[in-house]
C-alpha cells in the first residue's frame, strides 16, 4: 500500500513541481553533473496541499530616522569663496554627482583632483570631465563629494545630484515632492 502511494506522489511530483516553479517565476533546467541529479533525487517534494499559497500584506514601516526628500531639492554648496545655495536635480540614474564649471568657480571648490570620462545621457560619446572636491548640504546633511564640473549654464539644473551622494545617505526619494514644476523659472541663485 506504502508503495501505491510513493508512486503515485512521485507521478504527482513533476507535475507539481512544474506549477510551483510555474508559480515562483522560474524555468526548470537539467543539470548534466550526476552528483546534482542525485542530489535533486533526494530533494524534499511538497505535496497539492503544500503548493497553497497564501499571500500576505507586510506592512513595512518608513524608518523615523530616514529624511524624504523631492526629485528636485535646495543645496548649499560650501565652498572656499562662501556658500552658495542651488536648485539641484536628484537623479538616481545620474552615478556621480555633477556640477557647473561657473558655479563651481563663484564657490570656490577645487582644486581639480582627476579628470574621468562620463557617458552623459544627452551625449553620444563619452567626455572627459574634471573632478573637484566639494562639501554639498542637503537637507541639514552634509557630504564631502568628488564632483564632476561641466558646462551646465544652458540645463535647468546647475547641479545634479548623483548615486554618489545617495547610495548611503539614508534619504527616501519621493518623486511627487519637489518635482521641479514648482520652481519653474526660479533659480536659488542668480544667473551668471
Amino acid at each position: 500500500m506504502a508503495s501505491s502511494k510513493s508512486r503515485q506522489s512521485s507521478s504527482e511530483a513533476p507535475h507539481l513541481r512544474n506549477e510551483a516553479m510555474r508559480l515562483a517565476g522560474e524555468k526548470r533546467v537539467e543539470s548534466e553533473n550526476r552528483a546534482v541529479k542525485a542530489i535533486s533525487r533526494d530533494v524534499y517534494r511538497p505535496t497539492r496541499r503544500e503548493l497553497v499559497v497564501h499571500p500576505t500584506v507586510s506592512e513595512r514601516r518608513q524608518r523615523q530616522d530616514r529624511t524624504t526628500i523631492g526629485v528636485v531639492e535646495e543645496v548649499t554648496l560650501r565652498g572656499s569663496k562662501g556658500d552658495i545655495r542651488v536648485l539641484a536635480r536628484i537623479d538616481t540614474g545620474a552615478s556621480r554627482t555633477s556640477l557647473d564649471t561657473e558655479l563651481a568657480a563663484r564657490a570656490g571648490v577645487g582644486p581639480v583632483l582627476d579628470r574621468v570620462r562620463v557617458r552623459a545621457a544627452a551625449a553620444h560619446e563619452p567626455e572627459e570631465r574634471d573632478v573637484v572636491d566639494a562639501r554639498v548640504v542637503i537637507a541639514g546633511r552634509e557630504f564631502e563629494v568628488a564632483v564632476a564640473i561641466t558646462d551646465r549654464k544652458d540645463m535647468r539644473y546647475h547641479m545634479i545630484v548623483g548615486m554618489d551622494i545617495l547610495r548611503d545617505s539614508g534619504f527616501l526619494l519621493d518623486p511627487s515632492k519637489g518635482n521641479g514644476r514648482e520652481n519653474d523659472g526660479k533659480r536659488a541663485h542668480p544667473n551668471p
